[in-house]
Formats: structure tokens, sequence, C-alpha cells
């Protein structure tokens, strides 16, 4: 996995919470979850990236598909991410960089088991008024590229470009 640190282009924690508070949904029913996991299946697919993705109302998998070049274990990775970010109703990236910050691995901390992974690419789907309602994951490249792709799509949505 690719590095977090400064100068490593990741975002830093004040970038990631400006993102959750600014990329809230208006509404999160089961048609509006499936018509952002197919943007971002389209997207992918369009740029050639081999990515999982993965949306999830509460537990519940909305959305799941394989762009050309991705693989079963981008299923397992993706899945260990939505987990974290069920857990901490944050994104896995910014998960990640506290515990960076604080100076201990979210393994160490938490003990959790190979079922977490707090790699970046898992993003909360908030509705505003309601809150954290699931998560939008995506696997298949270096963590700081899969965030980016996830945040670039979910902002195009709330767009509606």
């Amino acid at each position: 996995m690719d590095e977090t640190g400064p100068g490593s282009g990741a975002p830093t924690i004040a970038d990631l919470e400006e993102q959750e508070r600014v990329l809230v949904l208006p509404t999160a029913d089961l048609v509006s979850l499936h018509a952002l996991g197919a943007r971002m299946y389209d997207d992918a697919v369009e740029r050639g990236l081999p990515l999982t993705i993965q949306v999830r109302a509460g537990e519940r998998l909305v959305y799941s598909a394989g762009a050309p070049g991705s693989a079963a274990i981008n299923d397992h990775w993706a899945s260990r991410k939505a987990r974290v970010v069920h857990l901490f109703e944050q994104s896995s990236l910014l998960v990640r960089l506290a515990h960076e910050q604080d100076g201990v691995s979210f393994d160490e901390k938490h003990r959790l088991g190979d079922r977490y992974a707090a790699y970046g690419g898992a993003f909360p789907l908030r509705v505003r008024g309601a809150g954290f309602v699931g998560s939008v994951v995506v696997s298949g490249l270096p963590q700081v590229e899969d965030h980016a792709f996830v945040v670039r799509l979910l902002a195009e949505h709330l767009a509606g470009s």
C-alpha cells in the first residue's frame, strides 16, 4: 500500500473532515444508491480503472460490481474497508490518518483482525437530517487514489452532472 504521510499527495485530516461535511446526500433510497454505484462503474470502465465498487445501505449490499481488470481480492479489500467505515462512521482514510497522527496503528490499537482494513477507498454515506446511512467503497488502485475516485464521483453524483 502507498504512503499517507507528508509529501505523499494524501489529503490531510482537515481535508478529509471537510469532504465528509460537504459530501452529504439529500436522500439515500435504493434507486439513488444504485445510480451512484452505476455511475462509478461506468467511470471506472471508461477510464480503464480495475476497480471493485460496493455501495451499502446499513449492512445491506445495494450495489456491487467489478470493472474489467479487478479481481476477487479487490472484493475482499472493499468489504474490509467498508467495515471500518461502518464501525467509525468516518472514511477509512480518515481513520487511518487519525491513528497515524496518534502514533499507533489501527491494527495495534483495536486488534480487530483481518476483517477490517483502515486503508483509503471507503467513504461514509450521510443523508442531510438523518446522518450516517451506509458506505461507498472502491478497491483496485493505491489507497489515496481509491479515496480520490470515491470523492470525485460522489461530488459529481451530488452535482447531478
